[in-house]
């Protein structure tokens, strides 16, 4: 069976969430850019062969980009981080995944936070019962877009695996997967970056375009 491997935060789950505690205070995308900063922090990490739990990571992260807004980092940073555990789905996963499933396609979750928290998130954003496997880059010891954490995986020839961060399909393509990007916050594709084999603007339509191309 074809598999459909998704990255988790940011790309089934949205991050904005994040910036609640702030309410108006916060700026536009204080979630994603945190987000951001704390991987390439795990980027780092793993280029020096120092592994961190990621929570540790975007909590550096999350309270230096809420200095650099002026906003307060006592409890509404602490709020923040429990938001980070009850992230909302996006829109249109649920119906991404229930297209997938339909068409006789595997859904499987591969993600840089622990696979335990990543099952709290699945569960909280209401979309564990459509996933059939979930990994967590903590049994890697090692960050994405590494290839030991898209190997955690167990990839077969022709699985695909669907991100909102090119560095993600990067790492992925590298690691033999088909990719699907999914550009509603980026927008514009690296020229440096691997090709996706499918860019969509959202994940139902990127579902759709995998379910498309066999």
């Amino acid at each position: 069976m074809t598999r459909v491997i998704f990255d988790l935060n940011g790309t089934l789950t949205d991050v904005n969430a994040v910036a609640e505690p702030w309410g108006d205070a916060a700026p536009p995308r204080l979630g994603p850019e945190a987000l951001d900063e704390a991987v390439m922090m795990s980027m780092g990490d793993t280029l020096c062969g120092v592994f961190r739990p990621f929570p540790e990571l975007l909590r550096g992260a999350l309270g230096r980009r809420a200095q650099l807004a002026g906003l307060d980092v006592g409890a509404p940073l602490e709020q923040a981080l429990e938001r980070v555990a009850a992230l909302p789905a996006q829109p249109e996963a649920a119906a991404a995944l229930d297209h997938l499933r339909a068409a006789g396609l595997g859904v499987a979750v591969l993600t840089n936070s622990a696979a335990a928290a990543g099952r709290r998130t699945l569960e909280q954003a209401g979309l564990l019962d459509r996933v059939d496997r979930l990994d967590g880059a903590d049994a890697a010891r090692a960050y994405k877009p590494d290839p030991r954490v898209y190997a955690l995986a167990d990839p077969e020839p022709g699985d695909w695996f669907v991100a909102a961060h090119w560095w993600d399909v990067t790492g992925a393509s590298r690691a033999g997967l088909r990719t699907a990007w999914i550009s509603r916050d980026d927008r514009v594709l690296p020229a440096s970056a691997a090709t996706p084999d499918v860019t969509a603007p959202d994940l139902l339509a990127a579902a759709r375009a995998i379910t498309a191309a066999g």
